[in-house]
């Protein structure tokens, strides 16, 4: 089973899980059904959004320099002058 295939069972799975609550079939209580059932899915959204900022923020703080890119970059933009330079084009 691939990777989005899961995630459609997961989901689906859920979603069918919070209808069969929203609907009454499964047994909880009338707070739970009426105030706190229907909110779960903007919980889940919100949750969903800070696990993904704080994923992203972390992995920010912890990226690693890459010497050897830089260095081919820097050549790179070394050999880029040259040639224009070659070429009479006046470059700053």
């Amino acid at each position: 089973m691939t990777r989005a295939q899961q995630a459609v069972t997961t989901f689906a799975i859920a979603g069918g899980i919070w209808m069969l609550g929203l609907l009454g079939i499964l047994p909880l209580s009338e707070t739970v059904q009426s105030e706190v059932w229907p909110a779960l899915p903007l919980v889940a959204l919100v949750s969903l959004g800070a696990y993904a900022f704080i994923n992203i923020g972390y992995n920010l703080l912890v990226f690693r320099e890459c010497p050897e890119a830089y260095q081919e970059l820097m050549q790179e933009i070394q050999e880029a002058k040259d040639d224009l330079r070659a070429k009479n084009v006046d470059i700053a």
